[in-house]
């Protein structure tokens, strides 16, 4: 099966190794349709932002949630690049910039190997100050997300249905499908862990099939939209995740390609514990001038800040950096920094009971 990451990446050429798939390009639109249409449903969402992150290897910019004064929802593959952790982070939102202290990555992320099918691409970023301008966004808590009117909202690049992606300008926007459970595609390796949705051609849809029926505002997911928010009746169902081209051999955001978020209701409870790890979390105080280099990084080899901007307040803390693996469970199984590559062990936590961690140590 053909499908990619939404992750945008500005220092790498358009084709990555991701088993064998194609990165996307960008989120794009109907072809009968105004840009401007779009741009002015995702108005109506202002606690999406922007986030862009660095590492050693590169810079790359998604998508986020505000769903409290301090905590972003988003996709945990778009806290590491190569396999490696971020070590700086930036999110736009409300017409200002915050920088990034802590996040948390669903544990079921890396022990699936790091599979968008296993329903676990799921991470919060903890912001460095509480955003006052904005009113973050509540969870989808019940199951009845199949067959919904859904919108989503990220960033990106853009096109339309005919063309796939073509350019990318930073903007937001907004776009609506009917929402199904991944077990409709089950034959394909989906899952009611995630939400999906076809781009339908308004040409040639399907009157009897109920996910073929083109909205006013069709919209298919695309790199920049990783991490952005599928609302349901006003609150957070999915976080954007990766795009198959199955249907029609193509991963490239044009007609027929499938969107996949992973399911926020089955969550909640994770949500909740990640919150509570990232809000217990110290923040070591070292930093660095926002325009220099932290020593010893690889910084000549890392994309532009035109492609992955960041704000002039962004801290370097190369050895304050945060990540926590938070289980099911919801709690914090070890924090870290300069690490490239999770390796596994075991610990026991005791709090109101007796919980199984699972420790996770990197070695740069």
């Amino acid at each position: 099966m053909n499908f990619t990451r939404l992750i945008y990446s500005g220092a790498i050429a358009s084709v990555m190794a991701l088993s064998s798939a194609q990165i996307a390009i960008a989120g794009t639109i109907r072809h009968d349709r105004s840009d401007w249409d779009y741009r002015n449903l995702a108005n109506l969402f202002p606690s999406v932002g922007y986030f862009s992150a660095r590492n050693s290897f590169n810079g790359w910019g998604c998508s986020g949630t505000l769903i409290g004064s301090s905590y972003v929802l988003t996709a945990a593959h778009c806290i590491e690049y190569n396999n490696q952790f971020l070590n700086q982070g930036t999110f736009w939102v409300g017409g200002s910039s915050y920088s990034v202290t802590a996040a948390a990555a669903h544990n079921g992320w890396f022990s699936s190997n790091r599979n968008e099918f296993s329903g676990n691409d799921i991470a919060i970023l903890r912001l460095s100050r509480n955003v006052s301008n904005v009113t973050p966004s509540s969870l989808f808590s019940s199951f009845s997300e199949d067959l919904n009117v859904g919108t989503y909202v990220g960033y990106g690049a853009t096109g339309n249905g005919l063309t796939g992606a073509i350019y990318s300008d930073y903007t937001k926007r907004a776009g609506q499908n009917i929402i199904g459970l991944g077990s409709r595609l089950s034959s394909y390796g989906f899952s009611d862990r995630l939400l999906i949705s076809d781009f339908d051609d308004p040409r040639t849809a399907y009157w009897w099939d109920s996910l073929s029926q083109p909205l006013n505002l069709e919209y298919q997911l695309g790199r920049g939209d990783s991490g952005g928010g599928l609302f349901i009746n006003g609150k957070v169902a999915g976080i954007n995740s990766f795009i198959s081209g199955f249907l029609d051999g193509r991963t490239d955001s044009s007609y027929r390609d499938i969107s996949a978020t992973t399911r926020v209701s089955l969550h909640n409870n994770w949500i909740n514990g990640a919150l509570w790890a990232l809000g217990n979390f110290r923040t070591s105080s070292v930093s660095a001038p926002s325009n220099s280099a932290p020593s010893g990084s690889n910084w000549s080899n890392t994309a532009s800040t035109s492609d992955a901007p960041l704000a002039p307040e962004f801290n370097y803390f190369d050895d304050a950096y945060q990540v926590a693996i938070v289980n099911d469970w919801g709690f914090e199984n070890h924090v870290s920094q300069q690490v490239p590559e999770p390796a596994t062990g075991l610990g026991l936590l005791t709090l109101a009971g007796i919980a199984i961690l699972s420790k996770r140590r990197h070695h740069s």
